[in-house]
């Protein structure tokens, strides 16, 4: 995957999680991989009067020979938070992940 393309992966999983109404999610810092194939990004989050921070890490796999890619985005919540045993704040971010991953997979290969 090209730079590039890393840098449109990271704005289309900041527009996706945008798009979710019931949670503020705020971009924090992008954490440089040593893989060119994955990213992760550091995301603070408020849900029910729970302020968390996590970290997005998105995989990318190509779908075709003509360069068109998918990504899978995972959650990464550290264990010395005081959000960490928030069961219900960790499947919210899942479960809004899923949907950021469903736009950024719909947005990716356009153009």
């Amino acid at each position: 995957m090209t730079a590039d393309k890393k840098q449109q992966a990271i704005k289309l999983l900041k527009q996706g999680l945008e798009t979710i109404q019931d949670r503020a999610y705020t971009e924090i810092a992008e954490i440089p991989t040593e893989d060119q194939d994955d990213f992760q990004v550091k995301y603070s989050f408020i849900h029910d009067g729970i302020e968390g921070i996590f970290t997005v890490i998105g995989k990318a796999a190509p779908i075709n020979e003509e360069a068109q890619i998918r990504f899978t985005l995972l959650s990464e919540f550290a264990e010395d938070s005081l959000h960490y045993e928030s069961v219900t704040a960790k499947e919210q971010v899942d479960n809004d992940l899923v949907s950021a991953e469903s736009y950024l997979n719909g947005h990716i290969n356009q153009g």
